[in-house]
């Protein structure tokens, strides 16, 4: 897996496609008070919008790159996911925006796991799928750390949420390059047929 190209590519885009959700996921209570919503209200409605669109996103998603291919959904949802960061902060007041808005977001952000999980085995195979994943799961680790902490510096230089939101789109956006320069590996024992076939004839 480490002597492809395509783990690096898509390690960068998922560390990125996760340090965007998770700037974004991390401020949305702090977000939603700071347009007038309660405490518990904007609590309850991120526990419930985000345990439910997650959910969502991770099983249709699988579903759905069983169906499509794995980097073509993966390279959708994160498109999805650029336009969405910022529109949560565009829908200003709008309540149905807003919460319409988290939702894709969660969704986006939890297709992550299930098609990423997905590709790994397909790309490198399941012999050391347990070892490969564990290698590969450590972008949303980055993610884990940078999004957070990035999201409230840029919150406590500007004190606004638009920076964070802006930026979390953008970062989606470079993923979204990442995951397109990335191509399914050819496997070894394919470029050996190959290799024989070809000096055979």
């Amino acid at each position: 897996m480490l002597q492809t190209s395509s783990f690096y590519l898509m390690w960068i885009g998922y560390a990125l496609g996760c340090t965007a959700g998770l700037m974004v996921i991390s401020q949305l209570i702090p977000y939603l008070r700071s347009r007038g919503i309660d405490s518990r209200s904007a609590a309850t409605a991120v526990l419930i919008l985000g345990a439910v669109a997650s959910i969502l996103g991770r099983v249709l998603s699988g579903w759905m790159s069983d169906k499509l291919g794995r980097l073509y959904v993966l390279r959708v949802m994160v498109a999805v996911s650029a336009f969405a960061m910022p529109a949560l902060y565009a829908a200003g007041t709008e309540a149905v925006l807003v919460y319409s808005a988290i939702s894709v977001v969660y969704f986006c952000y939890g297709t992550q796991f299930s098609v990423n999980a997905a590709a790994c085995g397909d790309f490198w195979g399941v012999k050391h799928v347990g070892l490969n994943y564990g290698v590969f799961i450590t972008a949303w680790g980055v993610g884990g750390i940078i999004g957070p902490r990035m999201g409230g510096v840029l919150y406590d230089k500007q004190h606004s949420y638009r920076s964070a939101f802006l930026c979390a789109g953008l970062l989606a956006a470079i993923a979204l390059l990442f995951e397109l320069l990335a191509k399914r590996p050819v496997a070894r024992v394919e470029n050996r047929l190959a290799a024989a076939v070809a000096h055979s004839e």
